[in-house]
Order: structure tokens, then sequence, then C-alpha cells
């Protein structure tokens, strides 16, 4: 059999190498001259810079299963700091909540006051404590909306939950699926150690190339350079995928590509033989933009962990990789992620790089004299998929209902992981190549692994066992809202 995986992202490269290495026939088609896609490096001045800084959770069973066979060690972090405004080198740093020390930690000295923290915790609880019956209704609100929803919930609660998701994901949580919260954070109190873990190196060089070696090692004739324009039906199949050099056939075909792009080949016959592909154009993406900042000086105080910039206007969050990665040129690299670029997206990359330092230099005492360079990657024409309410009857299958010999991979695409990242995007490819090879009679296919969580009826045993945690709690909160403090 001859199979045409279109997209040469973390998803294509999956797919591929799962049917080949099942014995299939594979040519990759990749529209640019490198592999990755999203999760890639770009060359700038000699030297590849990330997109954007990457973390990979515990919960990340299917991605740390390839670095494991590449030998790939990660680093290991258990906890993430914040920075308020004119506070630094004071830190307020919060642990994952791995253990019951972890828990104490968190409520005497988080970013909220102890009552605070354990309405937070509360409200964490109750969403996750859901069942996914619910699943309509949990697709069909906010996660904000669930939260404020509980009896307990007080706005600073809700506004650090806010903080946190658009940071974590560009997804400001009145717009993220509740469903989509719900499993996540189920995923991530189940495995939360190590909480976060990072590469030993620049994502292309420490993960990409090597993955794409084993690929081509596998068999996948992987060919750069060719754009796919569109998809030739006959018979109701797709007979060849269309690019400038002619058309390559195939006998199965694996549409790999972001959903802005797959969305385009949804016309004609493709449309008319599965129309629900359509829904993609529903689907919408947000950039998550990357500021890296060189430093010609360390400056004291600055951890090796995440650092969130509290309250900033653009979402800004930090690691600094030199601390990370052996052998670094520079003193000090600050790779910056800016959860909120929207506001900049219609400037200057000189004026959105301003903007972006004035407002790190509110937070960190950087000099013009320290900046030994700067690089912006705007990733406005890589945004991310983003899971907003109501999403998901409109991201498609990995098989496609009306045409026999297509599947779709990426992290748009159903998945049990529910959101644009890695771990998505891997997990649904390795959906799609598991039917394609069952439907081709394998009896060797791939596993999905899903991440554990926390049996449900535990879960709400919690719950309810919280209550009167909860109640004292808020009763403070109200207590010092009548007083007129500060809460």
């Amino acid at each position: 059999m001859d199979v045409v995986v279109i997209g040469g992202g973390l998803a294509g490269m999956t797919a591929a190498r799962a049917i080949a290495r099942r014995g299939e026939r594979v040519v990759l088609l990749e529209r640019t001259h490198r592999l990755g896609g999203k999760a890639g490096s770009e060359v700038r001045a000699g030297r590849n810079v990330e997109h954007g800084y990457h973390v990979f959770p515990t919960w990340y069973p299917n991605v740390r299963e390839i670095l494991r066979e590449l030998g790939v060690t990660l680093v290991d972090f258990d906890r993430y700091h914040y920075v308020v405004e004119g506070k630094f080198p004071a830190l307020v740093s919060v642990r994952g909540p791995s253990d019951l020390r972890a828990l104490v930690h968190n409520l005497r000295h988080g970013i909220l006051p102890w009552y605070q923290t354990v309405l937070f915790l509360g409200s964490t609880l109750d969403l996750i404590s859901r069942s996914l019956s619910e699943k309509r209704l949990l697709d069909r609100i906010s996660q904000i909306g669930i939260m404020r929803e509980a009896w307990f919930m007080t706005e600073e609660v809700a506004e650090l939950n806010q903080e946190n998701m658009l940071k974590a994901s560009a997804i400001p949580s009145y717009d993220m699926s509740a469903m989509t919260a719900k499993k996540i954070g189920s995923y991530w109190m189940r495995q939360a150690s190590p909480f976060l873990s990072v590469l030993p190196g620049d994502l292309q060089e420490t993960f990409i190339d090597p993955f794409a070696a084993l690929v081509r090692s596998d068999g996948v004739d992987v060919r750069f350079g060719t754009e796919v324009t569109g998809l030739e039906m006959a018979g109701g199949r797709v007979k060849a995928a269309l690019t400038s050099t002619g058309p390559v056939e195939g006998d199965a075909f694996v549409l790999a590509t972001p959903f802005e792009v797959a969305r385009r080949f949804v016309e004609g016959e493709v449309y008319a033989r599965d129309p629900s592909l359509g829904n993609m154009h529903w689907l919408e993406a947000q950039p998550m933009a990357a500021l890296h900042v060189r430093l010609n000086r360390r400056i004291p105080g600055i951890p090796k962990e995440h650092v969130f910039l509290h309250g900033g206007q653009h979402g800004l969050s930090f690691v600094d990789v030199a601390q990370i990665w052996p052998g670094h040129a520079v003193p000090m690299e600050l790779s910056f992620i800016s959860s909120n670029f929207a506001p900049l997206r219609s400037v200057s990359e000189a004026d959105a790089t301003k903007a972006l330092l004035d407002e790190i230099k509110r937070y960190l005492p950087i000099a013009d004299a320290d900046v030994d360079s700067t690089v912006l990657h705007p990733n406005v024409d890589v945004p991310l998929f983003i899971n907003t309410i109501g999403a998901w009857p409109n991201r498609p299958d990995p098989r496609s209902a009306g045409i026999p010999n297509l599947w779709l991979a990426g992290d748009h695409v159903k998945n049990p992981i529910d959101l644009a990242c890695m771990e998505g995007a891997v997990t649904s490819a390795i959906a799609a190549a598991r039917s394609l090879l069952e439907s081709a009679g394998h009896a060797d296919l791939p596993e999905v692994k899903i991440p554990p969580t926390y049996p449900r009826p535990l879960l709400a045993f919690l719950r309810f066992a919280m209550t009167p945690a909860l109640a004292g709690a808020h009763a403070v909160a109200r207590l010092h809202e009548w007083l007129g403090r500060p809460t």
C-alpha cells in the first residue's frame, strides 16, 4: 500500500513513521525545507531560535515515549514562580500539587492569601470532579463560567485562574471550553511530579532533528519543498495530492497540516463526500508570540524554573535557557512567551519588541546596555489552535466520515488530550495511523497512550469533604471584603 502523508510537522512525522514501521510505503510531503512545523526552530543570525519555550508535563506519555527512544533526558522542575511589578528580586514560588508538603507550601507562600488559595483549590476540584457524561454541557460553557457558578467563588480566584490559563494556552478562560480545562486539570492533578520538564537543548537539535532521522531510517520518503495545493478525487476516494511538481498518487492519505491549511482542501468533491470537514472553518487560532532576550550579564535572583510576570498586559512568562542548556553562548537568555499578543498584531516587529521590553523592564532590572540581542517570533503566520466553547463538534475525527481513504492528524483533530500542544498532535497522529493500519488488515497496531486520572468517585468525595474548609475560607474572604482590607 502506498500512503501519502501531507505535512511534516510533529503529527505528520509521527503518523508517517508509525505506518512505515508496519511495512507500508510512505511518502511525506513538506512545503518547507525542514521538519517539525510549529514545533521546530528557525535559523536566525546563524543559530536556531525557538518558536517559544516548550514544556513536557508528565502527562505527555506519547511524546515522552519518543524522547526515551531518542535517549533524551529531560530537566525536571517541581515549581514555577510569580514576580510582581516592582518587587523583584522577591518571587512567589508555587509548588506542583504532588504531595501534602507542596500543598502546605502553597497555602503559606502562594500568590493569594491562604483562604483564597483554599478557594482556588476547591474550584479546581469542583471542575475536575465533574462527569464526562456532562460532555455537551462542558463543551458549551467556558471554564470561567463553570468557576463563577460555584457559591464560594471570589474575584481574586477567578482573575488568577484567568491569568494562569491565558499564559498556559493563549486562551482566555472565558473562551476556553470547560471540557478542555477539566481534562487538562485532571491529567495534571494525577501526574503532578515532576510538575514541568524541559529539554536540555533547543527543540530542533535535541528533539526534531533526531526524530526526523528516525523517520527516514524507518523508510519514509521525505520530500521537502513540496507544497500541496489540493486533493484529486476519483470514485469517491482521494486519488492524488496535487503539488506544483505534479500529482502524488497513493492508496491512502493522511492530512496532517494545521487546520487553517487543511480546510483549504475542503472544496468540490472533497466537501461533497464529507461535508463535516467544512466545520473546520469554525475553528479559531491565536498567535502565541515569543521574544528571546540575550543578556551580556547575569541578573542575580532569576531562577532556573519558569517565571510568570503577574498581572502584566501581554501575558508574559519566561525561562532562562542559559541555566538549562549546557555551554550556552551568553550569560543569560530569557525566552519569553507573550500569550496576549493580539493587541500587537498590527504593529511592526520593532514596535512590538519595544512594547514587550518596556513591560519586561517594569518587572526585571534590565537596562538597555544589558541587552546583547533580541529576536521576536510574532508567530502570526503559525498561530495555535484554541479550543473555544463549542469547538469539539467542529473538530474533525481521525478518519473522514465520507472519504474512505482519508485520515487526519494534528492537535485540532479530536483526541483525548483536547489541547493545542505536542502531546495532542502526537496522540492524534497515532490514532490516525492506528485506524489506517487496522483498515489495511494489520494486527500490529500502534498504541495510543492516554494519561491516567483519579477515579471520579474519589474526586467527588474529596469535593464533598472539602466543603467545611471552603465555607470557612469563603467567610474569611467576605470578612476581609466587608472590612475593606486587601483580599
